[in-house]
């Protein structure tokens, strides 16, 4: 009777064990499930953040390392040619020439390193516009798109303030926006450039506008820059508006490459941190964020010099470059939901390979073969800044009619 019984406990805790690891089976199962699941959805929500960015699988399922950006519309003037480089909307830099790319549009032109576009009353409308990158076997690595915009150009008056950095200090850039408006344009500012009035600073990053810095690069000296307040301890627009009486239609926005570095938040920041106090004051008031250029050729950054030494000894080509593409794509998405803000896409419109300055030089020290290379590896020539007159122009005139909407 003892034994039966004991037989009896022995079978009821082998079901109990039974039971206990089929709940714990069941569990755990379920648990991976979840997991799975969970792990499922983050794969997907990555996959679709890389292919808004131009990021793409190859046929082994591996992402590549090709990024490519091009903001939502590109504008296009009457009487402007808008110009698209490939090495410039592209994190590789000149290394997209190892690539095949192609551009992809009802108009325009489909050039080797660029897409080239003249705006023309018989062209006014969107098309698609499609940026496309392929490895040698014929793969496609990265994909952009951008709705191109050929709008009217802009007849009526209206003011502007620039408040940038040397990159606004040539009178090439107010010549040209003159000549696009026929001198419809009022400039505002406390500086001046030419006949223009401005607020650039030479030397000037956005950290330098946000805190109480002077500038003496330039006559008359300043012990501190018109929009810092001594009250609030920082940039104010509220306060320069009521200690300068200006009150613009517009404001241009052209900060960036002082301040670039390999993690562009810090100087993204403070970009943002402009534009938002700007609007705190001004929720409807138009800014235009003009992405800064890129750098000229490796020659231009390593011969760039001061009475022989040597500003940019330690910078090359592609780091440069990827610093302006970084900050570029931080931007738009940082202020993708800001009103009353448009993207001026200069970083991508401007010439770099040969809008700088150049001067012959000796091939080697005994040679009498010349080669050209840039006098400076940030500020370009006349040409340049005509383009980003031009570009700038294209936006205003694609945009125009949503200001105090």
């Amino acid at each position: 009777m003892k034994r039966i019984e004991r037989e009896k406990v022995v079978r009821n805790a082998y079901r109990s064990m039974i039971l206990i690891l089929t709940a714990c089976c069941i569990f755990l199962g379920a648990v991976l499930v979840v997991h799975e699941l969970a792990r499922e959805y983050e794969v997907r929500k990555l996959e679709q953040r890389l292919e808004a960015k131009g990021v793409l699988k190859n046929d082994a399922g591996l992402f590549s390392s090709v990024q490519v950006f091009l903001p939502e519309n590109i504008y296009v003037a009457e009487g402007v040619t808008i110009e698209l480089y490939n090495s410039q909307i592209s994190s590789l830099g000149e290394r997209i020439a190892d690539y095949n790319v192609k551009w992809t549009c009802a108009v325009g032109k489909n050039m080797q390193r660029k897409f080239s576009i003249t705006g023309t009353k018989d062209l006014r409308g969107s098309y698609p516009l499609i940026f496309s990158v392929f490895d040698n076997n014929g793969a496609q690595v990265a994909k952009a798109s951008t709705s191109l915009r050929i709008v009217p150009a802009i007849q009526d008056s209206f003011s502007v303030l620039t408040l940038g950095d040397s990159l606004s200090c040539d009178t090439a850039t107010y010549e040209r926006l003159n000549e696009l408006t026929d001198g419809q344009i009022v400039y505002m500012g406390t500086r001046g450039v030419g006949g223009s009035l401005t607020e650039a600073r030479r030397g000037f990053s956005a950290a330098d506008y946000l805190s109480e810095t002077g500038y003496d690069l330039e006559e008359p000296a300043e012990d501190v820059h018109p929009f810092y307040n001594p009250e609030t301890g920082g940039f104010d627009w509220e306060y320069y508006k009521e200690t300068t009486g200006f009150a613009p239609d517009m404001v241009e926005l052209f900060l960036g490459t002082n301040g670039l570095d390999t993690d562009p938040s810090e100087n993204g920041d403070n970009i943002i941190k402009i534009v938002q106090n700007i609007h705190k004051t001004d929720p409807r008031l138009p800014v235009y964020l003009v992405h800064t250029l890129y750098p000229a050729s490796q020659d231009g950054i390593g011969s760039w010099n001061n009475k022989g030494y040597a500003l940019y000894g330690d910078r090359y080509k592609y780091e440069e470059d990827r610093k302006v593409f970084d900050l570029m794509v931080y931007l738009e998405a940082a202020l993708e939901e800001e009103k009353c803000l448009y993207f001026v896409p200069a970083g991508i419109c401007h010439d770099s390979a040969n809008n700088f300055n150049m001067e012959e030089t000796p091939v080697n020290p005994h040679s009498e073969l010349t080669m050209e290379v840039p006098t400076d590896a940030i500020h370009p020539g006349r040409a340049g800044y005509r383009q980003i007159a031009d570009c700038l122009y294209s936006v205003v005139c694609g945009t125009k009619a949503q200001w105090r909407q």
